[in-house]
């Protein structure tokens, strides 16, 4: 895993250490007024354990390190999870670990100990996000001083789906009703190459798209225009669909996560982008991140004022 893009690290006095500042000063003025030494001792030996204090939660909060796992896909508005593991040279029975934006956790570090954590994401609307801030904080040893380190991967991205939702069934296949409405004869002209789909078990050697899999490592197969009439590819059109866009992006998650669990080739045309064929489990990867980013291009006639406002979307 990549180091951190950020990494800082702050300390300042808390509540209780403001509060002992104050104490340290009000004990040195009463006794430069009154000439005590025993205040004076008093005052430095506090002024001292003040400073020891703050190196040695500093020096607690340096010794932790942390790498991170890919954060897993999520569908809105579900709360995330994020895999860490933070690792400890010295002992530490209070460091507090989160997410900005979400929930700490407090944990218990043993010396020399890697632990692995499930931090907790907030829940986002659909789109593409950057990773969020780690932020590790301790006041330990004895609570007068609260150090912080702030981390960041840069090349960590959290992809949020739509939320699948809707009962409409299946749009119907203009494809399958030519199959068993037209008995036309085939033209010559219906033998062109159409595109590429996934590699499914029984296709022919012949058809394997060999340069693409060097290229990809992803077994493809070269889909013939009039081998088009004989599928059952089920076809998914945005612009065919009535209702808001957010129920219609709902609706076509919910299809395509029913229809990668089956046998079926499936297309999903969205305005603006490009058609995507296939029924493997990349299909289905493409299909879900077009929709977390999917907004409605200007100048199109269904919905022209309503988009979405996928906050953070990008790339």
């Amino acid at each position: 895993m990549k180091p951190p893009s950020l990494n800082q690290q702050t300390l300042r006095p808390n509540k209780m250490g403001i509060g002992f500042i104050i104490l340290v000063i009000a004990m040195l003025l009463a006794a430069i007024n009154y000439g005590n030494n025993i205040i004076f001792f008093i005052s430095f030996l506090l002024i001292s354990l003040m400073g020891n204090s703050a190196w040695q939660t500093r020096r607690q909060l340096k010794s932790c390190a942390l790498s991170v796992y890919a954060i897993a896909p999520r569908h809105a508005p579900e709360a995330g999870v994020w895999r860490i593991q933070i690792h400890s040279e010295l002992p530490n029975p209070a460091i507090h670990i989160k997410a900005l934006g979400a929930g700490s956790i407090v944990c218990a570090l043993p010396a020399a100990t890697t632990l692995g954590v499930d931090l907790p994401l907030a829940p986002l609307p659909r789109g593409h996000y950057p990773a969020p801030i780690i932020v590790l904080s301790t006041q330990y040893p004895i609570g007068l001083w609260t150090a912080e380190r702030r981390f960041h991967w840069a090349n960590q991205r959290q992809w949020v789906y739509p939320e699948p939702q809707g009962k409409a069934p299946f749009p119907r296949s203009d494809l399958a009703e030519k199959k068993g409405g037209s008995t036309a004869a085939r033209h010559e002209g219906d033998e062109q190459f159409d595109h590429l789909r996934g590699y499914t078990a029984g296709d022919a050697l012949n058809r394997i798209a060999f340069k693409q899999f060097a290229k990809t490592g992803q077994l493809v197969t070269q889909q013939w225009q009039s081998e088009r009439t004989e599928s059952d590819e089920i076809h998914i059109n945005f612009n065919q669909m009535s209702g808001s866009i957010e129920a219609n992006i709902s609706q076509i998650t919910q299809w395509v996560l029913q229809l990668s669990n089956l046998p079926i080739p499936f297309t999903l045309k969205l305005p603006g982008h490009a058609i995507l064929r296939g029924h493997d489990d990349r299909h289905r990867q493409q299909c879900l991140e077009a929709l977390a980013l999917f907004l409605i291009p200007q100048g199109t006639s269904k919905n022209r004022h309503e988009h979405v406002r996928a906050q953070g979307a990008t790339q």
